[in-house]
C-alpha cells in the first residue's frame, strides 16, 4: 500500500478515536467552581476570562454572582443585587455590563478578567472564589426576582500571565522576554449535576465526587478546590480524602486514614493549595485520586438543599502550566436519580438559589 494512503488511513483513525466526550452543561443556573485575579505560588500570576454562549431561541439576559474563597459565609450575596453584575441599569445590580443583556440566540460574550474587573478587593482579599450563573429571557426580571428562564452554557478560562524568553530574530544568540500565558479550562456545572448530600440510596450514590491525577513532586504541584452550592442557609461538613494508586486509602503513623473535615459556611468556597504535601504530609506521590464528599448539613432553613462542586488542578513548578481535574461521579449516569423524575432523589431535585428580589 502507498505510504501516504497508509499515513492517511492512520490519521483518520486516530481521529475517529479521539476526543468524543461531551457533556450536559446547558441551563439557567451554572456553577463555575473557580475564578481568580490572585497572585499564586512559586511567582504564579492568575486570570479569569469569562464566556457565555446563549443556546436559547430567544435572546437572554445575564447576571452573574461572585462568591470569595476563605470558608466566608457569602449567602448574603443572595439577599440583595449589591454585590452583582448584571446587564441593565434599571435592574438595581451592584456593577452593570451592558453587553450582558440582549446576548441574541447563538450569541456568545466574553468578559476579559472579570474577577479583577468587577470584584477584586470589593468581596474577600484572595482574589480566588466561585461564580454563579443566571440566564433569563432578555427583560423579563421582574423586582421579586421572578424570570423566564432560558439556557446558557458558560465556560471560563483561568491562566498564569507570564514572561519568557525567546530567540530575537534580529541578534543571533541573543534573547528578549515577552509576554506568555500559560492557562486551563474550567466549565460551568449546571445545577443538575451538582453532587448532592441526599442522594444516596442502595444503587447510587451522588453525595461524592472523584478527582482523578493527584500527584505531588519537585515538578508539579496538586490543588483541590470546592464550593458549598446548596441553598444560601446551609452548611455542608465535606471531607476529603486521598487515595494511593492501588484503590486503599493513605494511612498515617497510627493507622488512621488520612482525610481532611471542613465545615462550609453557606455560599462558601475552599481551594486546598498542595494538601498532600502542606495538609496530609504524603509528600512525593502519583497517580492518587482525592475523593470529596458530603457528609453532613446543617441549616436555618426548613427544606434545606445540601449541594457541592468539586475540581482538581495540576500545575508545574517550572511553568506554572495548570491543567484542569474535572470531577466525575463514581455510579454510571441514571436520569431518575440526576436529573429528578422519581422519587429515588431524597432531596429532590431542587434550585438551591435564585436572583434576589430588588
Amino acid at each position: 500500500m502507498d505510504r501516504r494512503i497508509m499515513i492517511g488511513a492512520a490519521l483518520l483513525m486516530l481521529m475517529a478515536a479521539g476526543p468524543v466526550f461531551a457533556g450536559f452543561g446547558a441551563a439557567d443556573l451554572i456553577y463555575v467552581p473557580a475564578a481568580a485575579h490572585s497572585p499564586g505560588a512559586v511567582g504564579s500570576n492568575w486570570r479569569t476570562d469569562f464566556n457565555v454562549l446563549n443556546v436559547s431561541d430567544t435572546a437572554i439576559d445575564v447576571a452573574i454572582a461572585y462568591l470569595p474563597s476563605g470558608l466566608s459565609n457569602n449567602g448574603f450575596v443572595f439577599q440583595s443585587r449589591d454585590t452583582w453584575l448584571g446587564g441593565r441599569d434599571d435592574e438595581g445590580w451592584g456593577t452593570v455590563n451592558e453587553d450582558l443583556a440582549d446576548i441574541p440566540p447563538n450569541g456568545t460574550l466574553v468578559i476579559a478578567d472579570i474577577v479583577g474587573e468587577y470584584w477584586a478587593g470589593m468581596l474577600g482579599a484572595s482574589g480566588i472564589g466561585a461564580l454563579v450563573v443566571m440566564s433569563y429571557e432578555a427583560g423579563t426580571l421582574e423586582d421579586d426576582g421572578s424570570k423566564v428562564s432560558k439556557d446558557s452554557i458558560v465556560n471560563c478560562r483561568i491562566y498564569n500571565r507570564t514572561t519568557i524568553w525567546v530567540e530575537d530574530p534580529d541578534n543571533e544568540d541573543q534573547f528578549i522576554e515577552k509576554q506568555a500565558q500559560y492557562g486551563q479550562t474550567m466549565p460551568g456545572v449546571p445545577w443538575y449535576n451538582l453532587a448532592d448530600g441526599g442522594a444516596v440510596g442502595e444503587t447510587y450514590d451522588f453525595s461524592f465526587e472523584e478527582l482523578t491525577g493527584g500527584q505531588e513532586a519537585n515538578k508539579l504541584r496538586y490543588n483541590v478546590g470546592v464550593v458549598n452550592a446548596s441553598d444560601p442557609q446551609t452548611s455542608l461538613t465535606i471531607r476529603i480524602q486521598p487515595y494511593q494508586s492501588n484503590g486503599e486509602p493513605y494511612l498515617d503513623a497510627a493507622d488512621s486514614e488520612i482525610l481532611t473535615l471542613i465545615v462550609m459556611p453557606p455560599a462558601s468556597h475552599v481551594q486546598l493549595f498542595r494538601p498532600f504535601r502542606d495538609d496530609w504530609d504524603i509528600g512525593i506521590t502519583e497517580g492518587a485520586t482525592v475523593r470529596v464528599s458530603v457528609v453532613a448539613w446543617a441549616s436555618s432553613g426548613a427544606d434545606p438543599v445540601p449541594l457541592l462542586s468539586s475540581y482538581g488542578s495540576v500545575v508545574h513548578n517550572n511553568t506554572n502550566d495548570p491543567s484542569t481535574v474535572l470531577p466525575f461521579f463514581a455510579y454510571p449516569y441514571d436520569v431518575d436519580c440526576m436529573w429528578g423524575t422519581s422519587e429515588k432523589r431524597s432531596t429532590g431535585l431542587r434550585r438551591p438559589v435564585e436572583i434576589p428580589a430588588y
